[in-house]
């Protein structure tokens, strides 16, 4: 009995340790359903105002769960290196997903315009990349120093998607 009171608690802590990849990997598939959920209603927007309000909603979905996930990445543990890769596979199938809703939006952008909303989404994409780059920074905190620079190389991909729409809907 004595045994089982001693490894109990070493068996609580072990696990908690080891679902942190696990529970960081989740919050980023999170973040990439409802990534993928604002890419769909961009897409399938005909440019009406009312359309809109689907959008508007899936995108402060989007940034609240950015922000969500920065917390759960920052109360966890550091990650080991396989924790670190199932974390990597998350935000590189993130990366992709984030290219394709910012090049939808991108391509909405002349219905954006028609409505002057364009300043609103300019502003929801410059708010998205900064809860994008606290969230990556955070991983960065977490992740083995080995794989620090994969890291980097995976948050430059996604700031890249985001300078590239935030670009396309500044006014020159």
């Amino acid at each position: 009995m004595r045994f089982t009171t001693v490894l109990a608690p070493l068996a609580f802590l072990a696990s908690t340790v080891a679902a942190s990849g696990a529970t960081i990997a989740d919050a980023v598939g999170v973040i990439n359903t409802v990534t993928l959920e604002l890419q769909s209603k961009v897409t399938s927007w005909k440019g009406d105002l009312l359309g809109t309000l689907p959008i508007i909603v899936a995108s402060t979905e989007l940034l609240t769960d950015i922000n969500n996930a920065t917390k759960t990445t920052k109360a966890s543990a550091p990650l080991d290196a396989l924790e670190a890769l199932t974390v990597a596979i998350a935000v590189n199938n993130l990366s992709g997903s984030v290219n394709a809703t910012i090049s939808a939006i991108i391509a909405k952008k002349h219905q954006f315009d028609k409505l002057l909303l364009s300043p609103v989404i300019l502003l929801n994409l410059e708010l998205e990349k900064d809860a994008t780059d606290k969230l990556g920074a955070a991983l960065a905190d977490k992740v083995p120093e080995d794989l620090k620079a994969a890291a980097a190389t995976l948050q430059a991909t996604i700031d890249g998607y985001f300078n590239t729409g935030i670009q396309a809907y500044k006014l020159f």
